[in-house]
């Protein structure tokens, strides 16, 4: 009986092992498949970023050379323009590296330059202001 009984002990004890490994593999596999997923997603999300931030380099050298002889309205377009788009790639720099960084901020600087010749040239054409006039 205390044979039957050992017997007993270590099949439940070899069962409740290969269950354990069991689930143990299945996790582990279900581990890496989500790291690989999440490892794809981030590598989705550096290529769309490094996209926008190529498409937006471009934008500006074709403005900035633009810039030169256009009209103040034209100005305001594309000044708001950039504010919007300067916008969006600021909110998704804080994951870049520093090598992107830097490119980042030399883009934001050759606009600055060019921001700086065209209100030179035309004044500076920030204000927006509705006042009303009375002559007394």
């Amino acid at each position: 009986m205390n044979i039957k009984s050992n017997l007993k002990v270590l099949g439940m004890a070899l069962t409740v092992s290969a269950f354990t490994f069991a689930c143990n593999s299945e996790t582990r596999t279900e581990t890496n498949s989500e790291i690989d997923e999440a490892q794809v997603e981030m590598n989705e999300t550096g290529a769309e970023a490094e996209r926008e931030y190529d498409e937006f380099a471009v934008w500006v050298d074709e403005q900035s050379s633009r810039a030169e002889t256009a009209t103040e309205e034209e100005w305001r377009e594309m000044k708001a323009e950039y504010n919007r788009r300067e916008a969006e790639l600021d909110a998704k720099s804080d994951t870049w590296d520093d090598e992107a960084k830097r490119e980042w901020q030399e883009v934001k600087d050759s606009w600055k330059r060019t921001e700086d010749k065209v209100q030179k040239r035309i004044g500076d054409i920030d204000v927006d202001v509705d006042v009303e006039r009375r002559n007394n």
